[in-house]
């Protein structure tokens, strides 16, 4: 079993997949305690997003969404820069 820190796992999360994938066990951890365990799933039958060439789509998210314009980009932008500006005055 390899204990690994978040930090660390950060920058060698690929070869910590290889690893998983060969078999080896990985737990990564925070500071915090918090401990998750990297684990392989070769198959995920009835799982979203899981079947060969299709996208993760969580209870039918996408089939709702409309595309975005440029226009609303650039109102995004603006606002958050205006919130930013706004913050750094006060």
């Amino acid at each position: 079993m390899r204990k690994i820190n978040i930090n660390e796992a950060k920058t060698t999360l690929a070869s910590l997949v290889k690893e998983v994938a060969n078999g080896e066990e990985v737990i990564i951890t925070e500071e915090s305690g918090l401990a998750i365990q990297l684990v392989l799933l070769e198959e995920a039958p009835g799982l979203p997003g899981f079947d060969e060439g299709t996208l993760f789509n969580p209870e039918g998210l996408w089939e709702h969404a409309k595309p975005i314009t440029s226009e609303e980009i650039d109102e995004a932008r603006n606002e958050t820069w205006r919130k930013f500006d706004q913050a750094e005055k006060a």
